[in-house]
């Protein structure tokens, strides 16, 4: 593949840093005027140059609105029931930290591709 010029490089992270924002793959083929599958497309060529799967570089994030809701207990708390839940949603979380830690990883590995295509 032949080194990709300036604006392309310049064009690769903006569609990296808009699917990160939450835009989706129409939006930012709207937002540059070319077509979903272009931007698809070269989505996908830094998920390949980067190691990673296309899936995982495309997924968007999660935004949690918590605003508006009621924490406060109605009732008294089983505490060993609270254990019991609390040890699950740990494990829980666990689970989704691994999962960030890579998707931290396969963007600075992303990164480090897009500097090096800038040499």
């Amino acid at each position: 593949m032949a080194k990709p010029d300036e604006r392309t490089l310049q064009m690769m992270e903006a569609f990296i840093g808009l699917h990160e924002d939450g835009y989706s793959i129409p939006e930012i083929a709207k937002k540059f005027n070319l077509s979903w599958s272009i931007v698809y497309r070269k989505l996908g060529e830094i998920a390949d140059k980067a190691g990673v799967t296309r899936e995982s570089l495309l997924m968007s994030p999660i935004k949690a609105d918590h605003s508006g809701r009621n924490f406060t207990p109605v009732k008294p708390v089983d505490t060993a029931k609270f254990h019991e839940r609390f040890g699950i949603a740990m494990t829980e979380l666990d689970a989704m930290l691994k999962e960030v830690v890579q998707a931290i990883e396969d963007q600075e590995t992303i990164s480090e591709i897009l500097e090096d295509l800038k040499k």
